[in-house]
């Protein structure tokens, strides 16, 4: 059996109302989201304190159960000589709702924890572009190249030609 391989595209990301997790200055974000083994970040922003919002795109390659499990967002306060500080957890669920609707961007706005409590909020847009058997691009045979350079996986090698056999 088949596994289809999907991209995600993340954008329009920002968080509001985090904790404050540094005692002198504010909060340096980025945000991590995870599934599984496979992980995408943003960059941190500087001095951004309690609200962070990010002018990038991140991308995943994820299959279908990659899309039943969700995706973990986490924002964490960046930290030079010292471990990063966790400012709150979430989780994106009812991915397989995207493959309905492929292609189009679908507003995502989900509360943040930290240690059980409410700890502000992010949001995003998701953008799933639904693709086909696994190790392949979902932008088909002729992007498979580019879309593998882009996303940093080696392209798969195309097919060896048919030579047809000598005539008898």
């Amino acid at each position: 059996m088949s596994t289809a391989l999907h991209q995600l595209t993340i954008s329009e990301i920002s968080c509001r109302n985090l904790r404050s997790a540094d005692m002198f200055g504010k909060n340096d974000v980025y945000v991590v989201f995870r599934v599984g083994t496979k992980k995408v970040k943003t960059h941190h922003i500087k001095n951004a304190g309690k609200h962070a919002s990010f002018d990038e795109i991140l991308t995943m390659n994820l299959e279908d159960h990659d899309l039943e499990h969700g995706i973990d967002v986490g924002a964490y306060d960046y930290d030079v000589g010292s471990s990063d500080d966790l400012l709150g957890q979430g989780k994106l669920v009812n991915l397989l709702a995207l493959k309905r609707t492929p292609n189009q961007p679908r507003q995502f706005k989900e509360p943040f924890k930290y240690k059980g409590k409410g700890r502000g909020e992010f949001s995003c847009v998701l953008t799933l572009r639904v693709g086909g058997v696994a190790g392949t691009s979902p932008l088909g045979a002729a992007g498979g190249k580019v879309f593998a350079q882009a996303m940093g996986t080696p392209a798969a090698p195309p097919p060896p030609a048919y030579v047809a056999p000598p005539a008898p």
